[in-house]
């Protein structure tokens, strides 16, 4: 077993009464392995945050270069796609759910 550091939480009313439903419901043994759990998914989130920040900056950096190359489109020209696209998905959305 990994070792384990104790700390000292305080949680207001609704938030230990949260853990205590999740303690019934039978899925954790533990007050403890609540809180490892939903520290995990704040981990991942956190790394997904992360994640979508360097993809956004990839992005914006190929967009720079692109500029620099002189390789622009028409505003008109790039709203008219997006509209396009934007159409497009909302037919499917309401294809899908009607």
């Amino acid at each position: 077993m990994a070792k384990r550091e104790s700390i000292s939480v305080s949680f207001t009313p609704e938030q230990a009464a949260f853990l205590a439903a999740c303690l019934e419901t039978g899925r954790y043994q533990s007050t403890s392995e609540v809180i490892r759990e939903a520290v995990r998914l704040l981990q991942d989130q956190q790394a997904m945050r992360a994640a979508e920040v360097e993809r956004a900056r990839a992005l914006i950096l190929e967009g720079a270069e692109q500029l620099d190359r002189g390789e622009v489109m028409n505003a008109d020209a790039f709203f008219g796609e997006w509209d396009a696209e934007l159409d497009a998905l909302e037919a499917r959305g309401r294809s899908a759910t009607g």
